[in-house]
């Protein structure tokens, strides 16, 4: 790997003088430092870092803040918090803000530049899930869609979802945790559900919200079937489902600004269903 260029980010300069020591000893480049968010923005634009080392207590704006506002300058910014501070409240706050990496104070420094390192490095465990991803999820969809109705799937290929979609009708978004994060999107109108409803409950459906809980239910079952399927092949990926998320209109538009998701077409003996699987690059590194 070539030489790491790194910001830090502290208002000790003590602090801001042992990491960088510590850093260039491990083959980085300090190629700014900051003490406050006065000239946080300034610093990070004009020296461009790999990586931002950020402590968590200064004056004024904090680490969150500071955090806050060098990812709303640069969504693709690097952030490790350093500090002493490290709880469960804080990890959450740093997950949620979309920092990279959180290293406690003291620390073995290895930690830090293994940390560094590893955000850095060339993602092969999300390129295998990409390429896994959707044929996997398609592979639960048509699995569990005969298991349950007894009716053959096949599928009908799609070019990457990359703008918009409009829905059928019945859109189910299910979020998905793990070393990446990401979501599946399942949607078809509401006469494919009314229909699927009258075959699994051999009757027809007393009201919306029977035909809502169904598919909801399904993609619940083909999102935690999809995620079993891929921890299986790979530990490391430790997938898991949030609840479900359900949507009604045929005009609904959906977008995905920050994932790239993979779709695909299954026809069904009841219509069509569109399934959608993407991934977000750049899982987040805890010591």
């Amino acid at each position: 790997m070539s030489e790491i260029k790194v910001m830090i980010v502290d208002d000790s300069i003590f602090s801001r003088t042992l990491i960088a020591e510590t850093l260039r000893l491990r083959g980085c480049e300090i190629v700014g430092e900051a003490e406050s968010f006065d000239s946080l923005l300034e610093t990070y634009n004009k020296c461009k870092p790999d990586i931002v080392t950020m402590d968590i207590v200064m004056p004024g704006a904090d680490g969150f803040e500071c955090s806050r506002a060098l990812l709303l300058n640069d969504p693709r910014a690097k952030i490790i918090l350093v500090s002493s501070m490290k709880d469960e409240e804080t990890e959450t706050e740093a997950k949620r803000i979309g920092v990279a990496g959180y290293v406690q104070k003291p620390g073995d420094n290895i930690f830090l530049i293994n940390v560094i390192k590893n955000i850095l490095s060339p993602d092969s465990l999300y390129e295998q899930l990409i390429d896994l991803g959707l044929e996997t999820f398609k592979e639960a969809l048509s699995q569990n869609m005969t298991r349950m109705t007894k009716t053959p799937v096949s599928f009908v290929a799609m070019d990457t979802f990359e703008t918009k979609y409009v829905s059928q009708g019945m859109t189910t978004v299910i979020g998905i945790i793990g070393r990446h994060s990401g979501s599946m999107i399942m949607d078809l109108s509401a006469e494919a559900a009314n229909k699927m409803v009258e075959v699994l409950l051999r009757r027809p459906s007393k009201n919306r919200e029977e035909v809502l809980a169904m598919v909801a239910e399904l993609a619940n079952i083909v999102a935690g079937v999809a995620c079993s399927m891929l921890n299986k092949m790979d530990k490391r990926y430790s997938l898991r489902v949030s609840p479900p998320s359900v949507f009604c209109s045929t005009d609904s538009e959906l977008t995905s600004p920050s994932l790239k998701i993979q779709a695909t077409y299954a026809q069904t003996t009841f219509g069509a269903i569109f399934l959608g699987i993407g991934f977000k690059k750049g899982s987040k590194l805890w010591i």
